[in-house]
């Protein structure tokens, strides 16, 4: 199903450099390491590749009531969008469930906001091992209510252009929250965008780094706090019986990526459950290269056509 050419290869020096730093710091040593420990080693690497916003947003801080009190997290405005008409889309940052905030994917929701015209949430919900599944969930939830509700609508937010993104633990959350309001009730979702998600407990083959299988499996059990969670569909998006009546999806995965299955077979599913799904795979390129956005074009190609999608599903009928 991938829409790129294999090229079994990093995309270009920049790429091959990131992931020979990525595989030197995320390690088993650093899975041993207490969770303040790993969180402080993940900061400092994902400083060594941030870079400024882009101009022509606005961007503050702000709390959202949730489940457990106020979460927390950046607001992205388009600078001088008309009030009353502007799409929202929740975002939810990757990490392994454990890691990351939305400083370490300010890049990422930076870009989508001005690229695709759109207001952006990026969110700081609960991490594991504190928190087990379904907190950072109900989190996201917490966030997609706020976008829709009173609140949103003094923000000028239209509550009928609202999606969902996020990549990797943070696909696997926009995932699963389509699942939930499908099947629980809530607002209604015009489109989720998925970047590299993970979607099953599934052994996952090769890998190194932060995707090696013994570093899946630790985030996996630190994410499901001894629960046995592999069947069911909002913590594994894959295990859902039926993807029916689910909002339009894109969906964009990496061809170094050894979890990349994850997200073809999403995507096939929902195309044989008639959902519209447009579907990825980026030749070149690992996991985590949300990083590399200002370093390498083919991953700021990759995304540019994902914000595109984005602000196309969100546009006036």
């Amino acid at each position: 199903m991938s829409d790129i050419a294999a090229t079994a290869g990093p995309a270009d020096a920049a790429i091959a450099e990131f992931m020979a730093a990525s595989d030197a710091t995320f390690t088993a040593a650093f899975d041993a390491l207490p969770i303040d420990r790993q969180r402080a080693i993940y900061d400092l690497f994902w400083q060594r590749y941030h870079a400024p916003r882009p101009a022509g947003i606005a961007v503050s801080e702000i709390n959202i009531p949730g489940p457990a009190g106020a979460v927390r997290a950046l607001h992205y405005r388009p600078e001088g969008a008309a009030t009353g008409s502007l799409p929202a889309v929740a975002y939810f940052h990757g990490g392994g469930w454990s890691l990351g905030s939305p400083e370490s994917h300010d890049i990422a929701a930076a870009r989508l906001c001005q690229r695709a015209g759109v207001m952006v949430l990026n969110v700081d919900y609960r991490l594991s091992p504190e928190h087990r599944f379904p907190d950072a969930l109900m989190d996201a939830l917490a966030a997609v209510n706020w976008l829709a509700g009173e609140e949103g609508a003094r923000q000028g937010i239209d509550p009928a252009r609202l999606a969902v993104a996020g990549d990797s633990a943070g696909g696997n959350l926009a995932a699963a929250l389509c699942l939930w309001l499908r099947d629980k009730g809530g607002p209604r979702l015009r489109f989720q965008a998925l970047i590299y998600p993970a979607l099953t407990a599934a052994p996952t083959p090769g890998g190194s780094g932060d995707m090696s299988p013994a570093a899946v499996s630790h985030y996996l059990q630190a994410y499901f706090g001894g629960q046995d969670l592999s069947a069911n569909p909002y913590a594994m998006p894959l295990s859902a019986k039926s993807l029916v009546d689910l909002p339009p999806a894109y969906i964009l995965t990496a061809e170094l990526d050894p979890i990349r299955f994850h997200g073809e077979d999403y995507a096939r599913r929902l195309r044989h459950a008639g959902i519209t799904c447009s579907y990825t795979c980026a030749s070149g390129l690992p996991h985590t290269f949300l990083r590399m956005l200002h370093l390498s074009s083919r991953a700021a190609g990759a995304f540019a056509d994902l914000c595109d999608a984005t602000k196309a599903a969100l546009s006036y009928d």
